[in-house]
């Protein structure tokens, strides 16, 4: 059998990214992937075969909605089953979310060893479900371990991509002035952070020579969000979106941003100060779980967004204090660093061992 992996992705970068990390790392060792998930154009631009799927998210309200759930998860189940006919993978690997279990559950039915990859600190439903049917759950944060309570269980971290990992700061390189604020609210933008940070520019027009924005809005506030700082003076780059966000992290001081997963393991891996304004309507909350990891460590200033006008006081209280971003940079050295893509090849290594033939 040839060293080929199916990886089963959701829409969100959140699950992408780390697909995306896994592959690119597995690729140098000679296997070969395909996708599969909703049609999405980060992966496309990667090069990578893929296949969409029919799949859907399940509505937790009772609805007529679920009778859509319940056709679209049997029709992916069964175009799963196709594409593992066709393409007959050793292994699959599915990076959470909807898209996942219809895949995971199709692998069970063809008998083809499979792993799920969980990033939150809160494991998702889909997850959740699949565990009976793999062979290893991969988990970000060691707390997880016993949610899932499982000897399948390993400890692997999130992988992140190597252009992230490349970036080298020590604790003291975030406190050099002018400070560079990055903010940003998931690959769509946040409105409601954009706004918080158009109702504020004009208070911290007295600190512009201490602070600089990198601002990642999103395709509706961009024009806004350029004019409010242009307006105000303050030194700003305004960007509707960036696909290399590890340009913008090398200039990075601290960041304001939403608290998804792949978001949470970069600032690990960076050790980057931060405040944290969760997605209030993520799953099952899970964006909150993220941002308290972070913040009962020290490492960053967690906002809930009822409370986001409290925003404006914690940019002026670090700016003027910026050996805040010190203590919170140093304060990661709590948090183990593992580097998940390493611990990803030794796991497929082994489950392959017996299952790959070289072509």
């Amino acid at each position: 059998m040839a060293k080929k992996i199916l990886i089963a992705v959701s829409s969100t970068g959140g699950h992408i990214y780390p697909g995306l990390a896994v592959a690119k790392q597995l690729q140098k060792e000679g296997y070969e992937f395909f996708f599969i998930g909703k049609k999405n154009n980060i992966i496309s631009n990667e090069g990578y075969k893929f296949y969409p799927i029919s799949a859907i998210g399940l509505q937790r309200k009772a609805s007529l909605k679920i009778f859509n759930f319940i056709i679209k998860f049997i029709y992916s189940v069964f175009q799963s089953l196709k594409i593992l006919a066709n393409e007959k993978p050793a292994i699959v690997i599915g990076f959470g979310g909807y898209i996942s279990f219809p895949v995971i559950l199709a692998a069970w039915l063809k008998n083809v060893p499979s792993i799920i990859h969980e990033q939150n600190y809160i494991p998702g439903l889909a997850n959740r479900i699949s565990v009976r049917f793999v062979n290893k759950i991969c988990v970000s944060f060691r707390e997880s371990e016993e949610i899932f309570s499982s000897d399948k269980v390993i400890l692997t971290g999130n992988p992140v991509r190597e252009a992230i990992l490349s970036i080298k700061k020590e604790p003291s390189n975030y406190a050099h002035l002018p400070l560079t604020c990055l903010v940003f609210g998931g690959s769509q933008g946040s409105h409601n952070i954009n706004t918080a940070i158009i109702n504020s520019v004009d208070k911290l027009s007295a600190l512009k020579e201490k602070i600089n924005f990198i601002h990642i809005t999103g395709e509706k506030d961009y024009e806004i969000v350029k004019n409010a700082y242009l307006k105000n003076g303050i030194k700003s780059e305004v960007y509707n979106y960036l696909f290399k966000i590890e340009e913008a992290y090398k200039k990075t001081s601290f960041t304001i941003c939403r608290s998804g997963a792949m978001t949470i393991s970069e600032l690990i891996s960076l050790r980057m100060p931060a405040i944290l304004i969760p997605y209030p309507y993520s799953t099952e909350n899970h964006q909150k779980a993220n941002a308290e990891y972070l913040s009962k460590n020290d490492c960053s200033i967690l906002i809930e967004e009822k409370d986001i006008d409290n925003l404006l006081e914690n940019i002026i209280k670090i700016t003027n204090h910026p050996e805040i971003l010190s203590k919170m940079s140093e304060s990661y050295q709590k948090i183990p660093i593992i580097n998940s893509l390493h611990v990803f090849s030794k796991i497929v290594k082994e489950m392959g061992s017996h299952l790959f033939i070289d072509k």
